[in-house]
């Protein structure tokens, strides 16, 4: 009977020492496994912050593509309303300072002018700065008598 033990204690013995070092492989082969994705995934991180990189870059390049184009457009706005309004301004400065052709004018049409000018410079105010907004009020505040009453040109 002692003998059996002896057998089956050899037995289990071996067979506790086949499984450690049957745990000991797997563990090993799992921290290869491990140790390979790691590194699969740093193979993989790196073209992936490149590319989240780029697209980075390229939304604010982007951005400034849109600002330019934006400030391009309110450039051209400017110069197509200034188009308009210039001559007529230069008209009423001339005028009212008594220079170049002023005497081809009279009083009604003056008073239409500043009429039409004070529509485009009014409905178009946000496209041009307040600097200019005050100055072209000064002009017609020296140029002309206005808020005279309802219904009272200027």
């Amino acid at each position: 009977m002692q003998d059996i033990q002896d057998i089956l204690f050899l037995i289990f013995n071996c067979w506790a020492i086949m499984e450690n070092e049957i745990l000991q492989v797997q563990i090993l082969e799992s921290a290869k496994d491990w140790s390979e994705y790691v590194s699969l995934s740093a193979n993989l991180l790196a073209p992936i912050i490149a590319a989240l990189f780029g697209i980075w870059i390229l939304r604010i390049t982007k951005r400034i593509e849109h600002s330019q184009w934006r400030n391009q457009k309110l450039i051209e706005k400017r110069i197509n309303l200034w188009d308009k309004i210039g001559p007529i301004i230069n008209d009423i400065y001339c005028y009212c300072m008594r220079v170049g052709s002023w005497k081809e004018f009279t009083p009604q049409e003056v008073v239409s002018k500043k009429r039409e000018v004070d529509k485009l410079i009014y409905q178009n105010s946000p496209f041009f700065s307040d600097h200019l907004i005050s100055k072209y009020e000064k002009l017609i505040e020296s140029c002309f008598d206005t808020y005279q009453g309802h219904g009272v040109d200027a």
